[in-house]
């Protein structure tokens, strides 16, 4: 699926990928947006499983909880809450995002994001396992069925000149990095946001828990000028 919009980004929502807890809580603890979005994700997410699904994400590292997250689930729930969350934050920051696509369970966050499934419909599908989506209002292009590699070329194929993967990844996959949560990413990509989007109060970035990640983006910054 894929949602034409105005902007050069597409953003491509992965699939299959176990959310990190400890990125989901600094995001929780640094952004409001992604807070109030999570949240409100797990409202309607909490009404269908069994127990409420910040008593997994926030649980303690090897507490029983915490297991919960490997249970598919708990897993697609965790995964849905924080790439919505996380691209809502991208948007509250003055992104423009051309293009939605998704593949395995991602379609239905695309979906969901680009209007075409409302949040209750959304969170159904993601625990009944349906990654299907037929919506005659979602705008949509042909991208081929596979997994995350396969629509990333998609996008890039369809001529956008930057695809971001909205969703955990491997710590080495350096060319989706700036798109899945990572802080030295996001801190990577705040120059540009300082200059086309919200106004960054980095004072505060500077005494942050993530201020050895801030001095060491900032270093590179100056050694680049």
């Amino acid at each position: 699926m894929l949602v034409a919009g105005k902007g050069e980004t597409a953003v491509l929502f992965v699939a299959g990928r176990r959310v990190r807890p400890a990125m989901v809580r600094s995001l929780y603890g640094a952004f409001p947006v992604f807070r109030a979005q999570f949240d409100t994700g797990c409202r309607v997410l909490d009404a269908r499983l069994p127990l409420p699904l910040a008593a997994a994400v926030f649980a303690p590292e090897h507490g029983a909880d915490a297991g919960l997250l490997d249970r598919a689930d708990f897993g697609r729930a965790a995964l849905f809450a924080y790439q919505v969350a996380l691209y809502r934050t991208w948007q509250d920051w003055g992104m423009r995002i051309g293009a939605v696509a998704g593949a395995g369970s991602g379609t239905v966050a695309a979906a969901h994001v680009a209007g075409g499934l409302d949040l209750e419909k959304a969170v159904r599908n993601i625990l009944t396992g349906r990654h299907d989506v037929h919506d005659r209002h979602v705008p949509r292009a042909p991208v081929p069925a596979g997994g995350d590699a396969e629509g990333l070329s998609a996008l890039r194929a369809a001529g956008f000149r930057r695809v971001l993967a909205c969703g955990p990844g491997p710590r080495e996959d350096a060319e989706t990095a700036v798109a899945v949560g990572e802080v030295p990413a996001l801190l990577a990509a705040m120059p540009h946001l300082q200059l086309s989007g919200p106004r960054i109060d980095f004072e505060a970035l500077w005494w942050s828990r993530h201020r050895a990640d801030v001095h060491a983006v900032l270093r590179r910054v100056l050694e680049a000028a």
